[in-house]
């Protein structure tokens, strides 16, 4: 067996090399950190991951400069709309707090149409909901996530008027259905509900191509010139969330560094303890002419290895992990929904950190080893 392949080393030294490769395994401590982080913001956007095909405008606040606005554009409303989206309904914005899998709460925003001519006209016109839907007055469906996520069932009446905890209704509501619906969402219709806001929409059945696009440039155009409106498509709620959340970004960083460090120091104190033990074995190396390029090598291979190993199972461990918060945390409406490419990267890097300092530590003290000294 070649004496300079990594795997000679680690059969020749099992219990060794296997320690090596379970704290480089733990390194994947990185990767469930992203897992959490990124799982706020991939709520929001596996709720919005169909094209837009709808526009929720609100003002933002209630004086009368923002009274002002709010009719202002409502007047010329239909001067602005596209071709494509030119139907526009009446509603209630709702804005509502769901718990997050890091244990705070987080906000969005919904709306309730006011009767059920204009909810029977949303789920023609969208692709929200199947064609066949229909609801009773002041009633709701909910995805399955937000039920579990608010601790509802189907039946269940949700208090209006601040009674309900989670979100302000205008009357009390009744959940009449709990679909499969992707993340968070929440549609409903309440003859009670005051307008707040205008949901536009496509002009007919069967989608403009241009529509997404153009209800993304007329959100565009509707923000610039009114400073107190708010104007949601899908894209605009997910880059929002994101911009919002993106501080969570920086606390990964440091969690990045503080495990970087805490592993290159202890992998790089197990094998300055090892290559203390293998001191001869390198002296003889360098006395019969192997170059300092070919001792890298080895030690470069040995280290890449087992963190190679190291890793595959610590994704293993993970993705074991993960299955099985899911299946604990779903009756709560808390979900792992996407693989956290921030999770990744992180413990490539963190593994990157951990390699190089390790191997340019024992590459220097290799260099001090001469067999006519043992």
């Amino acid at each position: 067996m070649n004496p300079f392949s990594p795997f000679t080393y680690i059969k020749r030294n099992r219990v060794r090399a296997i320690s090596i490769i379970i704290m480089l395994a733990c390194t994947c401590v990185v990767f469930m950190g992203g897992m959490y982080i990124d799982n706020i913001t991939d709520v929001y956007n596996y709720s919005m991951e169909k094209p837009s095909d709808y526009l929720l405008w609100f003002q933002n606040g209630n004086n009368n400069d923002i009274k002002d606005e709010a009719e202002a554009l409502y007047a010329e409303q239909e001067s602005i709309l596209p071709e494509s989206a030119r139907t526009h309904l009446d509603v209630e914005s709702l804005y509502g707090e769901v718990k997050s899998i890091m244990g705070f709460y987080t906000g969005t925003t919904w709306f309730l149409l006011r009767s059920e001519e204009d909810f029977n006209t949303f789920v023609k016109l969208t692709d929200a909901l199947p064609k066949d839907t229909k609801l009773p007055d002041n009633s709701l469906i909910l995805s399955e996530m937000l039920a579990n996520n608010w601790g509802v069932k189907e039946g269940e009446i949700l208090k209006g008027n601040g009674g309900f905890e989670h979100m302000y209704f205008p009357a009390d509501m009744k959940v009449e259905k709990v679909l499969p619906l992707n993340g968070i969402q929440l549609y409903g219709w309440s003859g009670s509900a005051p307008s707040s806001g205008v949901l536009i929409l496509s002009t007919a059945e069967e989608h403009a191509p241009t529509l997404t696009e153009d209800l993304n440039s007329l959100q565009k155009n509707i923000m610039d010139k009114y400073k107190h409106i708010i104007a949601y498509t899908n894209e605009f709620q997910k880059a929002e969330a994101e911009e919002e959340l993106s501080i969570l970004s920086y606390f990964f960083a440091v969690i990045i560094v503080i495990v970087a460090v805490v592993f290159a120091i202890t992998v790089n104190a197990t094998f300055a303890a090892m290559f203390e033990k293998r001191k001869y074995e390198f002296s003889i190396y360098k006395a019969i002419g192997f170059s300092k390029k070919s001792l890298f090598g080895k030690i470069f291979g040995e280290l890449l290895v087992m963190d190679g190993i190291g890793l595959v199972a610590g994704a293993g461990i993970c993705f074991i992990v993960i299955k099985l918060l899911n299946a604990l945390l779903w009756s709560s409406g808390l979900q792992f929904i996407h693989i956290s490419a921030l999770g990744v990267a992180g413990t490539l890097v963190c593994n990157v950190a951990i390699i190089i300092p390790v191997v340019m530590a024992n590459m220097k003290r290799i260099k001090k080893y001469d067999v006519t000294v043992y």
